[in-house]
């Protein structure tokens, strides 16, 4: 056994790092506070050492009650940044893994791994914040409150950097059933609140609310689509000065950011005047979308609700807004929203779905606007072009959608025959 430090064993081969006083110093102060489960039964805690984040940790065990009372579900990343904006997915307790857990807990479960921080510097009422096993606390809350506790084991942490925290709060959540859209979300707390902050300031978000951790029903938009917005714009923008028609593409979601957006990211101008205009007209767009579907006594499908959020619509439209940025069919694809009638919707969902071209187009084919390939965004970037260039009306309408495919498959088999001819 090495040497004991305020109730903690230090393991022979542990070096370690200039910092400890620090760390030892909130260690000291948490046993003081919290007396665990081997403290009672006069168990050493053991000092361990997380190479992958160069982090210090303690296993013990806590009471219900003081894990209902302690615990910060709300944790964040970087609480001298913001309080407001959770590092975590939100609690969701309509789903049968969550009413097991409850279950469990009803019946004096001891859970295992809980993983907090235990830091004071802001909602010190409940210094213990949870990166891991948040459902775990909600669960063990709900059985105190019908009188059943037992003890659980929980992972300590101590004086976290701010990438220390990204990297085990990723580490606990990707060890789950979890979505991209919430590690694109902790990524994005880590670069900044540049990205949140021009959705909240265009209206794609509200006033301190944050991306959805999933796919929103309720047409929150995630980082993946905001991300995808703003690499679009400029995209379609550099093709205009580039004097060619290109293709959209879809920000790739998960632990690895984005290439594109990595790029974009470095030079871009968050005031940007035509920027903003950008999202804040996709904002109109997409709110619109929503109202007229959901005003409907009938029809009212969710994926023709936020059909401006798909992916691939997303991409397409930006990507045009890019395209057009200081040219006269700007206004054109601008003015989309203005062009329905009180009983249509901006993006015509209907007409796009049953879009298909005879000869090409299977009965598996889900329309436009449905996938996320290249031939899929080239398509729907012709929507707009030809709406925005070449309609006799403003607006999106069947024989619209269907010369917008005949368009793309047409420049398609244009390239294939260009590059037949050069293998002449």
């Amino acid at each position: 056994m090495g040497k004991t430090m305020d109730k903690v064993v230090i393991p022979k081969a542990m070096n370690l790092a200039p910092e400890i006083p620090e760390i030892q110093e909130k260690m000291k102060e948490f046993f003081e506070r919290y007396k665990t489960h081997e403290a009672d039964n006069r168990v050493p805690h053991l000092l361990l050492f997380d190479k992958r984040s160069k982090a210090y940790y303690v296993v013990c065990h806590l009471d219900g009650k003081a894990l209902a009372s302690k615990t910060d579900t709300e944790a964040v990343l970087d609480p001298e940044e913001s309080e407001d904006y959770k590092l975590n997915r939100e609690i969701y307790e309509d789903t049968y893994a969550y009413k097991l857990m409850a279950s469990d807990a009803l019946e004096g479960r001891s859970f295992e791994d809980i993983v907090v921080e235990y830091d004071t510097s802001y909602r010190g009422d409940r210094p213990l914040k949870v990166f891991g096993g948040q459902h775990r606390v909600k669960a063990i809350a709900e059985a105190l409150r019908q009188g059943v506790s037992t003890a659980h084991g929980v992972r300590v942490y101590f004086s976290l950097s701010v990438e220390q925290r990204l990297n085990i709060a990723m580490a606990n959540n990707t060890s789950i059933a979890v979505s991209n859209d919430l590690i694109d979300r902790m990524q994005e707390e880590a670069l900044g609140d540049e990205l949140r902050g021009w959705c909240q300031s265009v209206g794609l978000l509200g006033e301190g609310q944050n991306f959805a951790d999933r796919r929103s029903p309720e047409g929150i938009p995630t980082v993946r689509l905001a991300r995808t917005l703003v690499v679009n714009f400029f995209l379609g923008r550099n093709a205009r000065k580039a004097g060619q028609v290109g293709t959209p593409i879809v920000c790739a979601s998960g632990p690895k950011l984005d290439r594109a957006y990595a790029d974009v990211r470095k030079s871009i101008d968050w005031s940007d005047g035509d920027l903003s205009t950008m999202g804040c007209e996709f904002a109109r767009m997409h709110k619109l979308q929503r109202e007229r579907i959901l005003s409907r006594s009938k029809g009212k499908h969710i994926e023709f609700a936020n059909k401006a959020i798909h992916p691939c619509v997303a991409a397409s439209w930006a990507y045009a807004a890019g395209y057009f940025q200081n040219f006269p069919p700007q206004k054109a694809h601008y003015a989309l929203p203005d062009s329905c009638t009180r009983q249509s919707d901006p993006l015509n969902a209907d007409a796009l779905l049953r879009a298909r071209l005879k000869g090409v187009d299977g009965d598996a084919y889900r329309g436009l606007g449905a996938r996320m390939g290249a031939d899929e965004l080239g398509r729907m970037l012709q929507v707009f072009i030809l709406q925005a260039e070449s309609a006799s009306k403003p607006g999106i309408n069947s024989k619209l959608a269907v010369a917008a495919i005949q368009a793309y498959e047409a420049k398609k088999a244009a390239m294939r025959a260009e590059r037949a001819l050069k293998g002449i």
